[in-house]
């Protein structure tokens, strides 16, 4: 072995080991969190004891004994309290018309005969509730202005809000804008106070109304004053902070304030997973109050409304302890179904919908309560700077393979680049992008450099006599070699991702699809080194040279038909792959991943199993019996889609550590099964079908 092939193999160990550390300390902050905090909306259980005719107490407590935990609450408006009875609404104008027809009671004649009467004012008294009355002035000082709210005696305490109340108060996005009726007022204390009496947490989902609505509004400092003096005085245990609408409460230069009065209650930050499961739910400001309150953020989980609606009971129950297993979620918010299904009334549906999602998520391990947090971890840039060496000798080992000016000066290089490298990660603006960069050449890479070793072996025993047992045998052990090696690379990828912003995603790794494109097109590059696709090439020319040989060559409508069934397959391939909207997935897919979801830890990947290594089974025998080059290329590709989709498990963040492993085990499983069942059909059939293939070749 070469002195210089010494010293890149050093660099890997050591960044490796580097690897293994922090993969280890990952694991100890991932398994040191385990509650889950199920969520329901408080209007939600009050709209079902409505339409059930039952107390809204005895509604809560059955969801209270069924594991919810927590109970949501928005802004209210005065449209909201308008129509639920809790305030009473009259525009000045209405007033007049009913005062004309003689519908007025006695409360109300006094308002329109009082001399300071405004038909273009807005009137409030109390309605069913009798503490809305006293929040909604409150709010409305503060949005609008003291002076633009006055109280009138009239038999009973009545608002007039002066102004139009009818014109615009506040832009909304794509020039929607609100009247005073609709602007978000605060959380009311009467449903703070009845989530507290029933013995639930609260997460709160306020908007940001501390951009003014008009000139004559409080300050920012003294609306978010006023939102936690209100919570304050409710008494409540306010678990969690959702936010709402646009943008987060504060995203203005009241966010540091915000975050001190959150961090001074201990309230988590709850950020809402995108219907993707790619990162969250964008609210401007969002990320910049994560960071503020250093991190003590919860991944929370909900089924899109329009989604829900479509969904069966089931569905939809399945989909929550598998998204708090393995995509580390650690609040459930659980939306009401609004229709009864299944022959049940409403509130039943929703009981039993409820205490499935609870009762499955128990049986993962969790524990019910207050949504667990990350530590705060933020790995040593030391232990960064050997996985960085490692990486760069990862790539210079590849390209040497390729080059020969390049193989002379990878040690060189990998000295050169790995020290720029970790300058970089040292430099604050850089470290997020340059650890992606590398993570991403860690995932490229390493399949094709796994699959030219194991390729290499099988060149050098091709001659070699071996029985359909032995090959079975010799090629499993290969498998499980090839995946070994895989997993070390993609121990390395894993440890110079982790981080608390990747855990909780607010950075992602980068370069999905091209995670499951490069690894097939760098080791066919690798195997034109030394194999021919078509008659009379020169495997001495360097792959580049070659490759520009296959592509002036002639087209045949053989040639043709290859190249639309390879573009399709690829296609498929790649449209599967990442979080956006691409090939849809068979039903008879679906079908097999509930299964082994069910069946299961962890749900071994389909590129893994049914591909990846099925045909590394292909190809060792495609050597053994030396098949047309060109097939045995495609296998090998095929092979390399596997250990590729093997390595990108892990760039999957939010998913803990140790399911990666167990993933890549069960894949590894049901892949050496189905490779060993393909191998022994494929050895008794090849045969037969050259044969009849031979003979249609002879009859033309």
């Amino acid at each position: 072995m070469k002195t210089s092939t010494k010293i890149l193999m050093l660099f890997m160990a050591l960044g490796l080991c580097c690897a293994m550390i922090i993969g280890w300390q990952r694991y100890k902050v991932e398994t040191a969190n385990t509650k889950v905090e199920s969520i329901m909306e408080y209007g939600a259980l009050v709209r079902i004891a409505q339409s059930e005719g039952v107390p809204v107490e005895k509604v809560m407590k059955e969801f209270k004994d069924r594991g919810v935990t927590t109970l949501s609450v928005f802004d209210t408006t005065i449209d909201k309290l308008k129509e639920s009875g809790q305030l009473s609404v009259f525009s000045g104008s209405e007033l007049m018309r009913a005062n004309a027809l003689g519908t007025l009671n006695a409360q109300w004649q006094a308002v329109v005969k009082d001399k300071n009467f405004n038909p273009s004012a807005l009137y409030l008294a109390k309605g069913t509730s009798d503490s809305a009355l006293a929040d909604v002035e409150e709010d409305l000082k503060l949005r609008l202005g003291a002076q633009r709210v006055k109280e009138i005696n009239a038999g009973g305490k009545v608002l007039c809000v002066y102004g139009d109340i009818y014109n615009n108060y506040r832009a909304l996005p794509l020039n929607v804008q609100t009247s005073i009726n609709e602007i978000p007022l605060g959380i009311l204390s009467e449903d703070l106070k009845a989530i507290k009496d029933n013995g639930f947490m609260v997460a709160v989902r306020p908007e940001d109304y501390t951009l003014p609505y008009c000139s004559t509004s409080a300050s920012a400092k003294e609306q978010v004053e006023a939102f936690f003096k209100r919570l304050d005085k409710s008494g409540a245990n306010i678990s969690m902070f959702l936010g709402s609408g646009d943008g987060v409460l504060g995203n203005t230069k009241e966010m540091p304030l915000v975050a001190q009065e959150l961090m001074k209650r201990h309230i988590t930050v709850g950020m809402m997973e995108s219907v993707i499961q790619l990162q969250f739910i964008p609210l401007e400001g969002l990320t910049d109050l994560a960071k503020a309150v250093d991190y003590q953020v919860a991944r929370t989980y909900f089924i899109d409304r329009v989604e829900q609606k479509r969904m069966k009971v089931f569905e939809a129950f399945r989909r929550w302890a598998i998204s708090d297993r393995e995509r580390n979620i650690r609040a459930n918010y659980i939306q009401a179904f609004h229709r009864p299904r299944d022959g049940q009334t409403l509130l039943q549906t929703n009981l039993n919908y409820v205490s499935d999602v609870n009762n499955s998520v128990k049986l993962e391990g969790f524990t019910a309560g207050k949504a667990g947090i990350y530590e705060v971890y933020h790995v040593n840039k030391v232990l960064l700077f050997p996985i960085a060496f490692a990486v760069m000798a990862i790539i210079f080992t590849y390209l040497g393979l390729l080059n020969a000016w390049l193989e002379k000066k990878k040690c060189l290089l990998t000295i050169l680049f790995g020290a720029l490298t970790s300058a970089a990660i040292c430099i604050g603006r850089f470290n997020i992008p340059v650890r992606q960069a590398l993570a991403l050449a860690t995932a490229v890479v390493v399949p094709a450099l796994t699959m030219y070793l194991v390729v290499t072996y099988w060149e050098k025993h091709k001659d070699e006599e071996i029985s359909l047992g032995g090959l079975a045998v010799r090629t499993t052990g290969q498998l499980i070699l090839a995946v070994c090696i895989s997993l070390l690379g993609a121990t390395m990828l894993a440890a110079v991702l982790t981080d608390i912003r990747f855990l909780l995603e607010m950075d992602i790794y980068r370069g999905v699809k091209l995670t499951f494109m490069l690894p097939p097109i760098l080791a066919m590059l690798l195997f034109l080194q030394t194999h021919s696709l078509w008659d009379g090439d020169d495997v001495d020319k360097n792959p580049y040279q070659r490759i520009k040989v296959i592509l002036s060559k002639p087209f045949s409508l053989k040639l043709l038909m290859i190249l639309g069934v390879l573009g399709f397959v690829a296609w498929v391939f790649i449209g599967r792959s990442g979080h956006t909207d691409g090939v849809p997935v068979p039903n008879i897919e679906l079908r097999l991943r509930i299964f082994l979801e069910q069946a299961l830890y962890a749900r071994p990947r389909e590129k893994e199993f049914l591909i990846g290594h099925p045909a590394f089974f292909l190809a060792a025998l495609a050597c053994v019996k030396k098949w047309p080059s060109v097939l045995y290329g495609v296998l090998i590709i095929a092979a390399t889609i596997g250990q590729g989709s093997l390595i990108e498990t892990f760039a999957h963040m939010r998913t803990p550590i140790i399911m990666s492993y167990i993933r890549a085990f069960d894949g590894l499983g049901f892949g050496i099964v189905i490779g060993l069942i393909g191998l022994i059909v494929v050895y008794e059939a090849y045969p037969i079908c050259a044969k009849a293939l031979g003979r249609l070749e002879k009859n033309e």
